[in-house]
């Protein structure tokens, strides 16, 4: 039978040995060059740090916080600098611009005042009030309907009052801005470069009184004059301080008394007496000092200390004139109306020159230097010493002059306004 048993075989089962492998060579030991280091070390990648939105958001902030608070600081110093603020003097700027023509037909019939106010000139009728720019435009005109009108200007605005009446008015370069009942007859009033306002006023309990207001309406002030007769009050470009003028009669002559003000007590900072004269006017234009002008004299007070500097003329004043940049003034001999002395000071009441004019002085301006004056029906430049430099004619029934520009004068009669050149002789 076929023998089925397992048989062995000659082959054995187990693990493969492991492949040998070849020992590595032993590198050499290659110095490396401080660039070639460098390239070794330095990983050259395309990875970026991006910041999220939160950052641009804070610097945008961050940005618009610093323009706002630069836009707040410029405005603050505006409102500080421009006495009215920006906006109102944004609206008289804006008023300003644009031309105009000559010659400008007045609405009234007869002119009563005129105050230059450099770019531009309030012009009082007997039935209205207008402002003209120096270019011949028209700004307003507004029918005031006083009998005794009265017109008072400040650096942007203009009072209108009815002498011995109750009504008053302020006016902007944009017209009529507000309209003022006091219930007391009004003797004077004036209104600052701030917009502060001031009315001397009859009194029940006593001869008169002053009220001051600021420009919003708000009462600032009262002060009582319990003998004198108020008959002029001016107040600083800051509206802080009040100049009053008073007076008395005693014994057939007049007893005058000058005092200044401030809003804390009744009692006068500054005070000064003058016997057998009368103040005539007092003037706030400039803005370091105030006039006070008698029949043979001109005082100069500064506002800050009450230092005093005083002109006096044998002469009579005749007409003042005062601007921002100076004063002007004509004397002449009470019973020679052509034998004049013209005056003509620095915005800090120093006398810049004097000169003599023989003729009579109808109106009078200074302006680069120069004395414009008008004579009768002649318009005149005059030098320091009294020297007629230009001439023109102005015709007949001229009430105010201003000058516009070097040589150029607008004549102001009582029913248009004309602009004149002025030739050389």
């Amino acid at each position: 039978m076929p023998d089925y048993r397992k048989k062995k075989h000659g082959i054995t089962l187990s693990a493969p040995k492991p492949k040998k492998q070849k020992a590595a060579k032993q590198k050499e030991n290659i110095e490396m060059t401080p660039a070639e280091k460098y390239r070794k070390t330095t990983v050259n990648t395309n990875m970026k740090v991006v910041k999220g939105k939160r950052f641009e958001k804070v610097r945008r902030l961050r940005l618009w916080a610093s323009v706002i608070l630069i836009a707040a600081l410029i405005f603050g110093i505006l409102q500080l600098a421009l006495p009215m603020g920006v906006f109102e003097w944004a609206s008289n700027a804006a008023s300003l611009a644009g031309g105009g023509s000559y010659p400008i037909d007045l609405d009234g019939n007869r002119t009563l005042n005129a105050v230059n106010r450099g770019a531009y000139t309030y012009v009082l009728g007997n039935n209205y009030v207008s402002a003209y720019t120096n270019a011949g435009k028209t700004l307003f005109s507004y029918p005031h309907g006083f009998e005794n009108p009265i017109i008072k200007t400040s650096a942007s605005r203009a009072l209108v009052f009815e002498q011995n009446g109750t009504k008053a008015m302020i006016f902007t370069l944009g017209g009529l801005k507000e309209s003022i009942d006091t219930e007391k007859n009004i003797i004077t009033a004036n209104i600052s470069d701030s917009g502060a306002y001031a009315f001397a006023t009859r009194s029940e309990k006593y001869t008169c009184e002053v009220t001051v207001y600021a420009k919003n309406g708000k009462m600032l002030y009262e002060w009582y004059s319990a003998e004198n007769i108020v008959n002029n009050v001016a107040l600083s470009p800051n509206g802080k301080k009040m100049a009053i003028s008073s007076f008395k009669s005693e014994n057939g002559k007049y007893k005058s008394n000058l005092s200044v003000l401030s809003f804390k007590s009744a009692t006068p900072e500054y005070s000064e007496d003058l016997d057998n004269t009368l103040i005539y006017n007092i003037d706030s234009t400039a803005k370091r000092v105030f006039t006070a002008a008698t029949e043979n004299s001109i005082e100069f007070i500064k506002w800050s200390d009450y230092k005093k500097s005083e002109y006096k003329n044998d002469y009579s004043l005749s007409i003042f004139r005062a601007d921002k940049n100076n004063f002007v003034a004509v004397f002449n001999r009470k019973n020679d109306k052509t034998d004049n002395r013209i005056a003509v000071f620095s915005k800090t009441g120093q006398k810049q020159y004097e000169a003599a004019f023989k003729g009579t002085v109808t109106d009078l301006a200074s302006h680069g230097g120069s004395i414009y004056c008008m004579s009768d029906t002649d318009l005149m430049v005059l030098g320091r010493d009294g020297a007629v430099l230009k001439k023109a004619s102005c015709g007949f029934g001229a009430v105010r002059i201003i000058v516009t520009a070097d040589s150029t004068v607008a004549v102001i009669t009582d029913n248009r306004i004309e602009k004149i050149k002025l030739k050389s002789e």
